[in-house]
């Protein structure tokens, strides 16, 4: 259907069109208030009040109010902040290597199709569709031994958790690029080659500049996605080598539900300062990278 449907598209997409809700406009925006107040601010404030009492189900009050779930946090004991770095470390990494994967991946697949590309891109669905616990036994099985001829075992390692976010959101970055792609008119491609371009400037002055946008929102829906992984990474950590995912469901399991409710507004805190700091370094890059700047 994409390709029966694709609209080429010779540059970047214009402005949104724009339309008048006249008298409906005052009831739509308390409708979408409510909504959002519901699914966004409302869950964020009792992360924010649970957090700053001393157990679960007491009320916040002057009296009630203490910070020693942050205090704990910021212990040099707490296991959060490595948990932290090993969650930025491996979300950032995975975002990186598949939005640079996903760029040629992608192009190869709409301007190159053949039979085992098309099964590739089937098979590329797979890992993001099982259970993160079968992802997850399933690189247990294949790294319980040495890698041939390097003779280095990835098991209880960040390594292997790398290998299964590679695995498991790799269809999440190449989708927005491989969709974005099939838009390309190709034929300023060949415009451009018989202007005399070679392939490596049709890339970087045509093709590149084109799929950044959507290249971009994947890498960022993985990083979003990843920073707070935990199915993958349940079976996978070891000692050292948790993440924020795994922290937080194990205070929970284990009871310590305030603890895991100010680690989890930690966690707000820092994809709302992600997404803030993109947001200033939008005006110094191409238009259309940053997915919510127009």
């Amino acid at each position: 259907m994409q390709r029966r449907y694709a609209l080429p598209l010779i540059g970047m997409a214009g402005r949104a069109l724009g339309f008048t809700l006249g008298r409906w406009r005052l009831a739509t925006e308390l409708l979408l208030g409510a909504v959002l107040f519901a699914i966004l601010v409302a869950p964020l404030l009792a992360l924010i009040a649970t957090s700053l009492v001393p157990t679960l189900g007491v009320p916040l009050t002057g009296e009630t109010l203490t910070f020693a779930a942050w205090r704990a946090i910021f212990d040099e004991q707490s296991a959060t902040w490595r948990a932290l770095t090993n969650s930025m470390l491996l979300s950032v990494s995975a975002a990186s290597v598949l939005m640079l994967l996903s760029l040629p991946l992608a192009w190869l697949l709409v301007r190159f199709p053949s039979r085992p590309l098309r099964w590739l891109h089937s098979l590329i669905d797979i890992p993001y569709t099982l259970p993160g616990v079968v992802l997850a036994i399933a690189c247990i099985l294949l790294f319980s031994r040495p890698l041939p001829l390097l003779d280095i075992s990835l098991s209880g390692t960040l390594a292997i958790i790398f290998f299964a976010y590679l695995a498991r959101f790799l269809t999440v970055c190449l989708k927005p690029v491989h969709s974005s792609m099939l838009q390309l008119d190709p034929a300023m491609e060949e415009a451009a080659s018989l202007a005399g371009a070679n392939f490596s400037q049709r890339l970087r002055h045509i093709v590149l500049p084109l799929l950044a946008p959507a290249a971009f929102a994947g890498a960022l829906l993985v990083f979003l996605t990843a920073v707070n992984e935990l199915t993958v990474s349940a079976l996978l950590w070891s000692a050292g080598k948790e993440t924020l995912g795994v922290v937080i469901f194990n205070l929970d399991e284990s009871g310590n539900k305030v603890l895991a409710s100010a680690i989890s507004v930690l966690v707000v805190a820092l994809v709302a300062m992600v997404m803030l700091l993109l947001s200033a370094l939008g005006r110094y890059l191409p238009k259309g990278v940053i997915p919510w700047q127009n």
